[in-house]
């Protein structure tokens, strides 16, 4: 199974947040209802409606793993859970989004200028990482979610044509080229670009998402507020025969411990065969993770991986 690594994102109002994302991203947002209010369209902060353009989001019912779940078309999911520690810096993982030029035609995605602005409808905010310190402007926006998170709108770049809306899941590292090894065998992804400062993997399909490793020094430091999250297929098989309790099977989505449910199928979670979470951290203990819990490992960088039922 090859699988586009998901991300979670803390936020002291995860509501508004996974709302933000799942706006901006075209995706459904689903969970349940983890603060007071309920959900509202999905409007910015100037009381307009997210779907005013018809490419709003909508909720479904139902738990989904813990916190709320933005599931987008053809990629990821972007996941956010309650925030268990303030954002000391700048985060080691963000999001690259896609845009189409002036000349494109019906405009699938919008251009580089009009996400940007709707971002900011949406609640996102303008910031300084460092971009303005060079001499020649970088050609990218960078803006932060309601929560902080980091991520960029990218100029037009032919070879995110076939990414959706979202272009890029970006990991910073010191060495890019020994993590891509990694996540290579994790996501049974080839590597299929190379540079002196960025490693860039594909789905075999050649669709959706890319995930960059983008070298770093110095280096963000590694917290658990945003961190990737690995699907384990439902109905795998059970060739451990571990103990269920001990590898995060009877977990409960729990947003301080990073747990996930493992057989909501009543909430619409697919089952996962007992004992398939071991086979998957062993499988990822191969390749050079290690374990930090039940569902929980970490990858050779330290960035934490929550191990989530797929389906």
């Amino acid at each position: 199974m090859n699988v586009m690594p998901g991300v979670v994102f803390e936020a002291e109002r995860p509501r508004e947040t996974a709302e933000f994302w799942a706006a901006l991203l075209e995706g459904e947002l689903v969970g349940g209802d983890h603060d007071s209010g309920g959900y509202d369209g999905g409007r910015d902060r100037g009381g307009r409606d997210a779907g005013d353009d018809g490419r709003g989001s909508h909720v479904t019912g139902g738990y989904d793993g813990g916190g709320l779940r933005v599931r987008l078309p053809d990629g990821p999911t972007v996941r956010v859970v309650g925030a268990t520690a303030g954002k000391p810096a700048k985060n080691r993982i963000h999001l690259d989004l896609a845009s189409d030029g002036d000349g494109d035609g019906v405009a699938r995605r919008g251009t580089q200028r009009a996400i940007v602005d709707r971002a900011i409808r949406l609640g996102a905010a303008r910031i300084d990482i460092g971009q303005y310190a060079g001499r020649v402007p970088v050609p990218w926006q960078v803006l932060a979610d309601p929560a902080g998170n980091e991520f960029c709108v990218l100029e037009p770049r032919g070879e995110y044509a076939a990414s959706g809306v979202l272009a890029a899941v970006v990991i910073e590292s010191p060495d890019p080229h020994r993590l891509a090894e990694f996540w290579s065998g994790a996501t049974r992804w080839p590597i299929v670009r190379t540079d002196p400062e960025l490693v860039s993997l594909r789905a075999p399909g050649g669709r959706g998402p890319w995930l960059e490793l983008l070298s770093a020094d110095p280096c963000p430091p590694v917290t658990p507020r945003c961190r990737l999250e690995l699907t384990v297929p439902p109905g795998a098989p059970d060739t451990a025969g571990a103990d269920t309790t001990a590898t995060g099977d009877a977990a409960t989505g729990d947003a301080a411990t990073g747990n996930t449910a493992t057989g909501n199928t009543a909430a619409g979670t697919a089952a996962v065969a007992p004992g398939a979470f071991a086979v998957e951290a062993d499988r990822l203990c191969l390749l050079g993770a290690t374990r930090r819990g039940a569902g929980r490992l970490v990858d050779p960088d330290g960035i934490v991986i929550d191990l989530a039922p797929g389906g």
